[in-house]
């Protein structure tokens, strides 16, 4: 103890310098935008880098069950072929290719689950083609929003975060809502401003409307497993349980709709002008 003390006492204006610096970093990167975003891209890096390598071990010691996982989905795909009715003689379509969503692939390094705001890093960054704001969809479904974005590495925003809104509709109806997590249980989220005079039942598909610039139309959100209509109520009290397994998520495709710049400054001019930002 009389060491410690010793020590402080002899490196006490060291000590005191390296506190100040630290304080005055912390105000610089909290009230500096631009200082801001260059910390979480240099941080984000680095610890990209560790938990990347950390990340390799622990594939390695999990290569069965991601073959079977693997399987499941190949056998998943295979069925979809054999269900699909296609005529002996097949007529070409024209596609309307601006609304086409085109993606990559990535591998889930980082994943936190039971915190009221949860974040995934992915192996792939702004050298890869990876962009802040670009959609984030699992095999199974949605997964959230890119917030950071370092030359090899970004950071996702997850479906399980407080702030995380998903249009959706009514996969049968059409009808629209939103999709929110409440911080709760990591299998589950809420189904809000779902109007009452469109009939919603347990095991209904909610998917995502396509009414933003984020995720294409009809990727699942997740079913509906709960379902409550006050009578005074304008909208139905409903739950659903989310399509993606995010204790289970290890592979990502990222999403980017090629009108999506235009789509985002429309939309930001359109509410300047309503005052709404």
């Amino acid at each position: 103890m009389n060491r410690l003390l010793q020590f402080l006492f002899k490196y006490r204006t060291l000590l005191v310098f390296i506190f100040l610096e630290g304080i005055c970093f912390w105000v610089i990167v909290r009230s500096n935008s631009y200082h801001n975003a260059k910390y979480f891209t240099t941080s984000n890096q680095v610890a990209g880098a560790v938990l990347n390598r950390s990340s390799e071990v622990k594939d390695y010691f999990s290569l069965a069950e991601k073959n079977d996982l693997l399987a499941q989905e190949n056998a998943r795909l295979r069925q979809l072929v054999l269900d699909m009715d296609v005529p002996d003689s097949v007529i070409m379509t024209v596609v309307d290719t601006s609304m086409v969503a085109t993606g990559l692939s990535a591998r889930v390094i980082d994943n936190s689950v039971f915190l009221r705001n949860n974040y995934l890093t992915i192996n792939k960054g702004r050298t890869d083609g990876v962009t802040e704001k670009m959609g984030v969809l699992g095999p199974d479904g949605v997964v959230g929003q890119v917030k950071y974005v370092s030359d090899h590495y970004a950071t996702i925003v997850s479906l399980l975060h407080s702030r995380s809104l998903v249009s959706s509709k009514h996969a049968k109806s059409g009808g629209l809502c939103t999709v929110m997590w409440r911080g709760e249980d990591p299998l589950y989220a809420d189904i809000e401003y779902f109007p009452r005079h469109i009939h919603l039942s347990i095991g209904d598909s909610i998917k995502t409307s396509g009414y933003n610039s984020i995720f294409p139309e009809g990727e699942l959100v997740g079913v509906v497993s709960e379902v409550h209509l006050d009578d005074a109520g304008t909208f139905y009290e409903a739950q659903l349980k989310l399509s993606t397994d995010f204790y289970r998520l290890k592979h990502v495709y990222l999403m980017s709709l090629p009108d999506k710049l235009e789509i985002d400054s429309l939309t930001f001019v359109t509410n300047q002008e309503d005052g709404q930002i």
